[in-house]
């Protein structure tokens, strides 16, 4: 059975060493929002740090993504959502056996 998803959740899986996330483009939905991503990947991680990175957070993403113990398999991130506009960021997952750092550079859109 399909996992029905959910507003402001981000599924991250990795197939043949490419990191995708779905939706790519996410619609952040309310103000203050925590978005989430949850990796679906048996074998990777997010990393401590630096998990979800936006390219120029400004206001609208005041505080570092978070990474949430002990699965690492969930990371956060605060979206004040209060301005509308298209903003880039890096997920960056970590594969347990050896340690390599996988990235993919979706969108975040944020809406009125």
């Amino acid at each position: 059975m399909e996992e029905t998803k959910k507003p402001n959740h981000v599924h991250v899986t990795v197939d043949s060493g490419k990191v995708v996330c779905d939706p790519h483009a996410l619609p952040a939905t309310g103000r203050d929002v925590k978005l989430k991503f949850v990796l679906k990947t048996d074998g990777y991680v997010f990393p401590n740090e630096g998990a979800v990175v936006v390219s120029q957070p400004g206001l609208q993403f005041p505080e570092p993504s978070q990474t949430v113990p002990p699965s690492n398999t969930i990371a956060t991130l605060l979206d004040r959502n209060t301005a509308v506009g298209t903003f880039s960021y890096t997920v960056t997952v970590q594969q347990v056996s050896s340690g390599q750092l996988l990235r993919v550079d979706p969108t975040i859109i944020n809406g009125d």
